[in-house]
Protein backbone atom coordinates (compact mmCIF):
# COMPACT_ATOMS: atom_id res chain seq x y z
CA UNK A 1 0.00 0.00 0.00
CA UNK A 2 1.13 3.29 1.26
CA UNK A 3 3.99 4.42 2.85
CA UNK A 4 4.12 6.25 5.92
CA UNK A 5 6.27 8.74 4.25
CA UNK A 6 3.59 8.76 1.55
CA UNK A 7 1.01 9.30 3.60
CA UNK A 8 2.35 12.19 5.81
CA UNK A 9 3.37 13.77 2.63
CA UNK A 10 0.17 13.77 1.17
CA UNK A 11 -1.21 14.97 4.36
CA UNK A 12 1.26 18.05 4.59
CA UNK A 13 0.05 18.99 0.73
CA UNK A 14 -3.53 18.49 2.06
CA UNK A 15 -3.35 21.19 4.97
CA UNK A 16 -1.46 23.32 2.77
CA UNK A 17 -4.00 23.43 -0.22
CA UNK A 18 -6.68 24.03 2.85
CA UNK A 19 -4.71 26.99 4.23
CA UNK A 20 -4.32 28.46 0.83
CA UNK A 21 -7.70 27.80 -0.96
CA UNK A 22 -10.04 28.38 1.92
CA UNK A 23 -9.71 32.00 2.65
CA UNK A 24 -9.43 32.60 -1.20
CA UNK A 25 -13.17 30.51 -1.39
CA UNK A 26 -14.54 32.60 1.54
CA UNK A 27 -13.24 36.27 0.31
CA UNK A 28 -14.71 35.13 -3.23
CA UNK A 29 -18.18 34.21 -1.17
CA UNK A 30 -18.15 37.66 1.14
CA UNK A 31 -17.20 39.82 -2.59
CA UNK A 32 -20.18 37.99 -4.11
CA UNK A 33 -22.58 38.73 -1.80
CA UNK A 34 -21.83 42.37 -1.22
CA UNK A 35 -21.67 42.65 -5.28
CA UNK A 36 -24.92 41.02 -5.38
CA UNK A 37 -26.62 43.39 -2.54
CA UNK A 38 -25.08 46.40 -3.99
CA UNK A 39 -27.32 48.99 -4.71
CA UNK A 40 -25.51 50.00 -8.20
CA UNK A 41 -25.88 46.29 -8.93
CA UNK A 42 -29.49 45.91 -8.02
CA UNK A 43 -30.58 49.09 -9.76
CA UNK A 44 -28.47 48.20 -13.25
CA UNK A 45 -30.17 44.78 -13.10
CA UNK A 46 -33.79 46.22 -12.75
CA UNK A 47 -33.31 48.96 -15.06
CA UNK A 48 -32.08 46.80 -17.73
CA UNK A 49 -35.02 44.21 -17.13
CA UNK A 50 -37.38 46.85 -17.15
CA UNK A 51 -36.38 48.25 -20.46
CA UNK A 52 -36.43 44.96 -22.40
CA UNK A 53 -39.67 45.08 -24.62
CA UNK A 54 -40.10 42.36 -27.17
CA UNK A 55 -43.11 41.03 -29.08
CA UNK A 56 -44.35 37.65 -31.30
CA UNK A 57 -46.37 34.68 -31.81
CA UNK A 58 -45.26 31.77 -29.96
CA UNK A 59 -43.99 28.98 -32.90
CA UNK A 60 -42.84 26.48 -30.48
CA UNK A 61 -43.11 25.28 -26.63
CA UNK A 62 -40.14 23.39 -24.84
CA UNK A 63 -38.95 21.94 -21.44
CA UNK A 64 -35.25 22.25 -21.95
CA UNK A 65 -33.34 19.36 -19.35
CA UNK A 66 -36.31 16.51 -18.70
CA UNK A 67 -39.79 16.76 -18.29
CA UNK A 68 -41.74 18.16 -15.16
CA UNK A 69 -42.22 21.67 -13.55
CA UNK A 70 -39.07 22.15 -12.04
CA UNK A 71 -37.26 22.04 -15.50
CA UNK A 72 -36.86 25.43 -17.06
CA UNK A 73 -40.09 26.05 -19.40
CA UNK A 74 -39.91 28.41 -22.62
CA UNK A 75 -41.74 30.02 -25.32
CA UNK A 76 -40.17 30.88 -28.74
CA UNK A 77 -41.52 33.02 -30.17
CA UNK A 78 -41.60 34.31 -34.22
CA UNK A 79 -39.11 37.12 -33.60
CA UNK A 80 -36.68 35.41 -32.05
CA UNK A 81 -37.01 35.19 -28.72
CA UNK A 82 -36.91 32.48 -26.19
CA UNK A 83 -38.85 33.53 -23.02
CA UNK A 84 -38.71 31.40 -19.94
CA UNK A 85 -41.93 31.14 -18.22
CA UNK A 86 -43.43 29.41 -14.88
CA UNK A 87 -44.53 26.06 -15.84
CA UNK A 88 -48.49 27.07 -14.88
CA UNK A 89 -48.38 29.67 -17.50
CA UNK A 90 -46.36 27.58 -19.79
CA UNK A 91 -49.52 24.97 -19.29
CA UNK A 92 -51.85 27.84 -20.44
CA UNK A 93 -50.44 29.36 -23.30
CA UNK A 94 -50.94 27.49 -26.61
CA UNK A 95 -49.16 27.86 -30.20
CA UNK A 96 -50.45 30.95 -32.38
CA UNK A 97 -50.86 33.18 -28.61
CA UNK A 98 -49.07 35.84 -28.47
CA UNK A 99 -46.74 37.89 -26.40
CA UNK A 100 -45.70 41.52 -25.51
CA UNK A 101 -43.65 43.17 -23.01
CA UNK A 102 -43.37 46.77 -23.42
CA UNK A 103 -40.22 48.67 -22.62
CA UNK A 104 -40.05 50.37 -19.32
CA UNK A 105 -43.20 48.33 -17.79
CA UNK A 106 -42.75 45.64 -15.55
CA UNK A 107 -45.69 43.16 -16.95
CA UNK A 108 -45.43 40.97 -19.81
CA UNK A 109 -49.03 40.61 -21.64
CA UNK A 110 -50.00 37.02 -23.40
CA UNK A 111 -53.00 37.33 -25.23
CA UNK A 112 -54.25 34.21 -26.11
CA UNK A 113 -56.27 33.10 -29.59
CA UNK A 114 -59.62 32.74 -27.45
CA UNK A 115 -59.15 36.95 -26.86
CA UNK A 116 -58.18 36.25 -23.19
CA UNK A 117 -55.49 38.13 -21.61
CA UNK A 118 -53.38 37.10 -19.44
CA UNK A 119 -51.00 39.53 -17.57
CA UNK A 120 -47.63 38.65 -15.49
CA UNK A 121 -45.63 41.07 -13.30
CA UNK A 122 -42.04 39.42 -14.49
CA UNK A 123 -39.69 41.99 -12.42
CA UNK A 124 -41.78 42.07 -9.10
CA UNK A 125 -38.65 40.83 -7.38
CA UNK A 126 -36.17 42.64 -8.80
CA UNK A 127 -38.69 45.84 -8.24
CA UNK A 128 -39.06 44.94 -4.77
CA UNK A 129 -35.33 44.27 -3.98
CA UNK A 130 -34.98 47.82 -5.83
CA UNK A 131 -36.73 49.78 -4.18
CA UNK A 132 -35.62 48.06 -0.66
CA UNK A 133 -32.59 49.85 -1.38
CA UNK A 134 -33.84 52.85 -2.43
CA UNK A 135 -35.39 52.77 1.28
CA UNK A 136 -32.12 52.21 2.75
CA UNK A 137 -30.63 55.26 1.42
Amino acid sequence: MYSGEEVEGYEKGMNIAKRIFMPIFLLTIIGAYFVGNSMGYIEREYKEANEYGFSGVVYEKKIEGGEGYRYPHYLFLNSGIRWQVSSELYDKIQIGDSVLKKSKFDSVYYYKKSGQIIIEDENLDLRNRYLEKLKEK
